[in-house]
C-alpha cells in the first residue's frame, strides 16, 4: 500500500507542482497589479493623492485630518491624472504602431488607464510603496470625564521605515507601471516635514522604453492646474460661499524661457474674474474682516530634464531648454472636444498641441530659439486675456498648465528618459493674509516694503490691475509678494536636489500626554530617539484657543538642554511609560478651550554645508502634520471646599452675552453653556424648572491618573434638557447633592 501511494506521488507531482505554479503565478499577478490602489502624500503643507495606475481617484483629506489648520496644508481633492504626484502624462510619438497594429504618422495617448485603450493587461508593474520616516507617535489629550483618549482619528499613513527615505525626506511613495506606448513608468514621490522645506514635494520620474522599437520625435507632456484645491484654513467658519472653483479666474506665469531666467517655474495664482463687479484679487472674505483667502501661488519647477535618452546614468545631462514648450489650456484644445484624444483620428491633433501648436498663436516675446511657450497670460496688459487665448473663458474653471519635454529625435528600446519636479505653493503666510486683508477693509494699508516695480510690485511691468483704487492696489502688490515666496521656495528645493536630498533632518515628533487639571493644563512629552540626534537643541510648546481659522498656534515656551532638568519626570503615555518631561501651563482661563502640541528641535550647525545657507544657525522643528492634536483640552476649577462655594456662571445668562469667553472662559467655540465652579470631588447636579419639573441630572466625579484628580471642581451644561430640548427663558433651581446627603440650592436665569 506505501509502495502504491509513492508511484501515485511519484505519477501526480508534476502536475500539482505544474498547478500550484499557475496557481501562484495568477494569485502573484493579482497581488502585483493591484491596479487603482491609492495613498496619500501627506508630510509637508503641500498634500496630494496618489494613484498607482494615474487613474482618477478623489480625496477628502478631513479623513487624514486637516489639523492645525493654521499650518495651511492644502492639497487637490481630486487626482485625475495630475502632475502633482506624476500623473497625468501625455507621451506622443511619430509613426507609432498602436497595440491593434495601426500605424499613425503622429500619436499622443494619456498613460492612464482612464481614457485610451482597453489595455490587456494590468498597468502596474511594481506594486505601489508608502514609506515613513517615524512611527505615529502616541497622541493622548483627557476630556472632562474621559480616561486617556488617544486622538485616533489619524491613522498612520505610511509604514514606518527609515532605510527607505531619500536622503533626509520623511516619506517616499514609489510604484512603476507600463503605458500602452511600451514605456515603463517608474516614479518616486517624497517630501520633508522640516519647516524650510515643507512647501513642496519631489516627483522623479525616469521612462524606461521597453516597447521593442524605437520611438521617434518623442514628447512627454506633464499638466498641473489650480482646480478643486482643498485648504485647511477655509471651513472654521465656512467660506464656501466665496471660495467655490465657479468664481476662480486665474492668471500663469511661466519663468525660465528667457535669457538671465535662473530657475525653471511654471506658477499660478488667483486674478480677478472681469465677470464680476469689483476687484476679487486674493479672494478677500468680506464677513470676516476682509481676510484673504487665496494669498498664495501655486507653482511647479523643474529640477532636472534628460538632454538625450541614455543607458548609463553617468550619461544623464541636464538640458537647461527643456522644457520646449510651455502654455495653458482649457477644455476644448484646438478643436477637440475633450482634453485628451481617445480616437486615432484625433491624435495628430493632440500631438500638435503637445509640440507647441497652440504656444505660437501667442508666443512668449524673447523666448529661447527654439522653443515654444505661450505668453504669460498676465503680460496680455488687460484684466479680461481670455479672449485672446484658445479654449479659455473667464468662465472655465480648469485652467491649467502644460509643458511639454521634447522633441527627442529618437528614443530606442532599453534608453531611458529622465524628469524631477517639485510640486508646492508659497505667498503670504495666513497671518500675514489676515492682517493684509483687516487693514485692506479698513482702508489703513501701507504699502509691501522694497518692492521691484513701484506699480505691479513682483508682477509683469504691463500687468492690469481691476480696478484704480490705490487701496487695492496696494493690497495686490501684498499678493504679488508670492512670486518672491514662490522663488525662495523653489531655490531652497533646486540646492536640496544639488545636495544629494542632504538638507538636515527634522527631528522624531514628540509622545503627548495633555490634560487639564484645576491648576491649569499639563503638558507630558517625551522624544528619545530626537534625543539622541546630533545637535539636539530641546522643545517648545504651542498653544491656540478655540478651532477658529483666525486663531492661530503661539509659543507658550520653550526649553533647551540645560532647562530640562527642571522639567524631568516618568511620564506615562497610554501603555508606554518613557523618561520624559512635565510642564504646566497655568497662564490659561478656566473652561475655555485649547489645543497643545509639542515640538522637538534641533539647532543646524553654522558650517553645515548641505544646509540652505540662510538656514545654518537656525532650529529646525519637528514636523507639525506629527502632532495629531485635534481634541481640545479644557482646564479645569478647583475642588470646593463647602457646597457653600459653588458658583453659578453666567448668572444671569445673556445668549448675546459678548463677555463670555473674556469673563468665564467659556469654550469660544460654543459659548452657550452654564457653568458650574467650585464644586466638590463628587456630587449631583439636578436642575429644575422655576415649577418643580426636574429637567436634568448631571453626575459629577473625577478621574485619577498616577493619583492626580484631574477633573476638579467643574462642570458645565450646554442647557439642553435630559428629554434633548433646549431649554427657554425663565429661572432655574439648582440642587446640589453630594453622597453624604449634604445638600445646597441655587437659583440663576436665563434670557435668550
Amino acid at each position: 500500500m506505501k509502495m502504491f501511494y509513492k508511484q501515485m506521488l511519484r505519477q501526480t507531482f508534476p502536475a500539482l507542482l505544474l498547478l500550484a505554479v499557475v496557481l501562484m503565478s495568477v494569485m502573484s499577478a493579482e497581488m502585483l497589479y493591484a491596479d487603482g490602489e491609492k495613498t496619500v502624500i501627506r508630510m509637508g503643507k503641500f498634500w496630494c493623492g496618489v494613484v498607482d495606475d494615474g487613474g482618477t481617484a478623489t480625496f477628502e483629506y478631513g479623513n487624514f485630518s486637516w489639523f492645525p489648520n493654521d499650518y495651511n496644508c492644502q492639497g487637490p481633492s481630486l487626482q485625475d491624472g495630475s502632475g502633482q504626484t506624476g500623473s497625468g502624462f501625455i507621451m506622443a510619438a511619430t509613426n507609432w504602431e498602436d497595440p491593434l497594429g495601426n500605424v499613425i504618422p503622429k500619436a499622443a495617448i494619456l498613460w492612464s488607464p482612464d481614457s485610451d485603450y482597453e489595455w490587456s493587461q494590468p498597468m502596474v508593474t511594481v506594486p505601489m510603496t508608502n514609506y515613513v520616516r517615524w512611527e505615529m507617535p502616541l497622541n493622548y489629550t483627557i476630556q472632562s470625564t474621559d480616561t486617556q483618549a488617544e486622538n485616533k482619528q489619524v491613522e498612520p499613513w505610511g509604514e514606518a521605515d527609515a532605510s527607505k527615505m531619500i536622503g533626509t525626506c520623511d516619506q517616499v511613495v514609489e510604484v512603476t507601471t507600463q503605458n500602452p506606448m511600451g514605456v515603463e513608468v517608474h516614479r518616486k514621490i517624497f517630501a520633508w516635514s522640516q519647516q524650510y522645506h515643507d512647501d513642496y514635494m519631489v516627483c522623479d520620474v525616469t521612462l524606461t522604453n521597453n516597447s521593442g522599437k524605437t520611438l521617434t520625435g518623442f514628447y512627454l507632456n506633464i499638466r498641473e492646474n489650480d482646480m478643486y484645491i482643498r485648504k485647511a484654513a477655509g471651513s472654521e467658519p465656512s467660506v464656501s460661499d466665496i471660495a467655490n472653483d465657479s468664481r476662480r479666474y486665474t492668471w500663469q506665469h511661466y519663468y525660465g524661457a528667457r535669457e538671465g531666467d535662473s530657475l525653471r517655474v511654471f506658477y499660478m495664482y488667483h486674478g480677478d474674474n472681469p465677470d464680476l463687479a469689483g476687484d476679487q484679487m486674493g479672494m478677500p472674505i468680506h464677513n470676516q474682516d476682509g481676510r484673504l483667502y487665496q494669498h498664495e501661488m501655486h507653482f511647479y519647477a523643474i529640477l532636472h530634464a534628460s538632454k538625450a535618452p541614455y543607458t548609463n546614468e553617468a550619461e544623464d545631462e541636464d538640458d537647461w531648454l527643456q522644457p520646449t514648450v510651455t502654455d495653458v489650456y482649457s477644455r476644448p484644445l484646438v478643436g477637440l472636444t475633450e482634453v485628451y484624444a481617445k480616437t486615432n483620428a484625433d491624435r495628430p491633433k493632440l500631438y500638435d498641441f503637445i509640440a507647441g501648436y497652440q504656444a505660437t498663436l501667442n508666443p512668449m516675446e524673447g523666448a529661447f530659439e527654439g522653443t515654444f511657450h505661450q505668453k504669460p497670460n498676465d503680460e496680455f496688459g488687460s484684466p479680461d486675456w481670455s479672449s485672446e487665448l484658445s479654449g479659455l473663458g473667464s468662465a472655465s474653471t480648469f485652467h491649467g498648465r502644460f509643458c511639454s519635454f521634447g522633441p527627442y529625435a529618437e528614443f530606442k528600446d532599453g534608453e531611458k528618459l529622465h524628469f524631477v519636479y517639485v510640486s508646492g505653493f508659497a505667498g503670504l503666510s495666513i497671518e500675514k493674509a489676515k492682517e493684509i486683508g483687516e487693514k485692506w477693509l479698513a482702508g489703513t494699508l501701507e504699502e509691501p516694503p522694497n518692492l521691484p516695480n513701484e506699480r505691479t510690485g513682483y508682477l509683469p511691468e504691463n500687468f492690469a490691475f481691476p480696478t484704480d483704487d490705490e487701496n487695492n492696489n496696494r493690497k495686490n502688490r501684498w499678493l504679488s509678494t508670492g512670486v518672491d515666496s514662490v522663488m525662495a521656495s523653489v531655490s531652497r528645493a533646486k540646492w536640496n536636489y544639488e545636495h544629494d536630498w542632504q538638507v538636515p533632518m527634522a527631528p522624531e515628533p514628540p509622545h503627548m500626554l495633555i490634560f487639564g487639571t484645576g491648576e491649569g493644563v499639563e503638558i507630558h512629552w517625551a522624544a528619545p530617539e530626537a534625543e539622541d540626534m546630533l545637535n539636539f537643541w530641546g522643545y517648545r510648546i504651542m498653544r491656540r484657543v478655540g478651532y477658529q481659522d483666525t486663531v492661530f498656534y503661539e509659543e507658550v515656551d520653550r526649553f533647551d538642554m540645560n532647562a530640562l532638568d527642571d522639567l524631568a519626570d516618568t511620564v506615562r503615555i497610554g501603555s508606554m511609560i518613557y523618561d520624559g518631561y512635565k510642564f504646566l501651563d497655568d497662564s490659561v482661563l478656566a473652561g475655555a478651550s485649547y489645543y497643545y502640541y509639542v515640538q522637538s528641535g534641533i539647532e543646524v550647525d553654522e558650517d553645515d554645508f548641505d544646509a540652505y545657507p540662510t538656514t545654518r544657525g537656525k532650529i529646525l522643528w519637528s514636523g507639525r502634520v506629527w502632532s495629531t492634536s485635534r481634541l481640545d483640552v479644557n482646564p479645569k476649577r478647583p475642588i470646593g471646599s463647602t457646597l457653600s462655594d459653588i458658583r453659578i456662571v453666567p448668572n444671569p445668562y445673556y445668549i448675546s452675552n459678548s463677555y463670555l469667553s473674556s469673563d468665564y472662559g467659556i469654550n469660544p467655540d460654543d459659548p452657550r453653556l452654564i457653568m458650574f465652579f467650585n464644586l466638590p470631588k463628587t456630587c449631583k447636579i439636578k436642575i429644575f424648572t422655576e415649577s418643580g419639573d426636574l429637567i436634568k441630572t448631571i453626575k459629577h466625579t473625577y478621574t485619577e491618573i498616577s493619583s492626580l484628580e484631574v477633573s476638579s471642581g467643574w462642570e458645565e451644561w450646554n442647557m439642553v434638557t435630559d428629554n434633548q430640548q433646549a431649554i427657554s427663558s425663565g429661572i432655574y433651581i439648582a440642587v446640589f447633592e453630594t453622597p453624604a446627603k449634604e445638600v445646597a440650592y441655587q437659583k440663576f436665569i436665563v434670557v435668550r
